[in-house]
């Protein structure tokens, strides 16, 4: 059976939410367990743990731009604080 680009990226979607959901304890130890073997089948392990990697890094890069952005607003609220108010002098 030959799949069209469009239904390898329909499965690559469910398989990404399957993980997801995994790794969010939505599956009994069981059924995560019947879900990876089916993952394994459908996607090598080495591009499972290649993906995963991405992911993290991504996260990780994601994380950095949130505390980035955290403390540029906290610089910029501690210069407001410190400079005098118009009219108060």
């Amino acid at each position: 059976m030959q799949l069209s680009p469009e239904q390898v990226q329909s499965v690559n979607i469910l398989l990404s939410a399957v993980q997801v959901a995994q790794r969010r304890g939505a599956f009994s130890l069981q059924d995560a367990s019947t879900l990876q073997e089916a993952i394994d089948r459908l996607v090598p392990r080495e591009e499972q743990e290649r993906q995963a990697q991405e992911a993290r890094e991504a996260q990780a890069s994601q994380d950095d731009a949130e505390a980035s952005l955290a403390l540029a607003d906290e610089d910029e609220d501690a210069s407001a604080d410190s400079e005098p108010a118009l009219g108060s002098e």
